[in-house]
C-alpha cells in the first residue's frame, strides 16, 4: 500500500471567551481552575456515556456542562453542546459521534486557552 497519497486531517477549532465578571485577577484564576477541573470530568463522563450508549445519562452531563460553560464564559461549548441535543434525540450515530468528537475537541480548545490566559495574568 502507497501512504504518499494519505492526508492527515488534524481540525482545529477558534474559540472565544467572554468575560465572566470585573472581579480580581486572583479571584478570575481561582474562577478558572475550578471550571476546567469540573469541566474536564464532565466532558470525559460525556464521551464515555456516548461510548456506553448511556444517552440518557448523556442528556444530563449535556446540561451540566452548559452551566459549567457559561458560568465559565465559554459560549463555543455552549453552542456545540446545542447541536449535540439535537442530534441526541434522532437515530444517526454517525452525526452523534462526530459532533461529540467535536465537543471534545472545543471544549478542550476552550479549556486551554482559558488557562493560558489566567495564566498570563497572575
Amino acid at each position: 500500500m502507497n501512504f504518499e497519497n494519505v492526508v492527515v486531517l488534524c481540525p482545529r477549532e477558534a474559540v472565544s471567551l467572554e468575560p465572566v465578571s470585573d472581579a480580581d485577577e486572583v479571584t478570575s484564576f481561582s474562577l478558572a481552575e475550578d471550571a476546567v477541573e469540573e469541566m474536564v470530568v464532565c466532558l470525559a463522563a460525556i464521551e464515555a456515556a456516548w461510548a456506553a450508549g448511556e444517552f440518557g445519562r448523556l442528556s444530563g452531563l449535556l446540561e451540566a456542562l452548559d452551566e459549567q460553560a457559561k458560568r465559565a464564559g465559554l459560549p463555543d461549548v455552549v453552542y456545540v453542546s446545542e447541536i449535540v441535543r439535537g442530534v441526541l434525540g434522532r437515530c444517526d450515530e454517525v452525526a452523534l459521534a462526530a459532533v461529540i468528537a467535536r465537543l471534545i475537541r472545543v471544549g478542550e480548545t476552550s479549556l486551554a486557552t482559558l488557562l493560558e490566559i489566567s495564566y498570563l495574568k497572575i
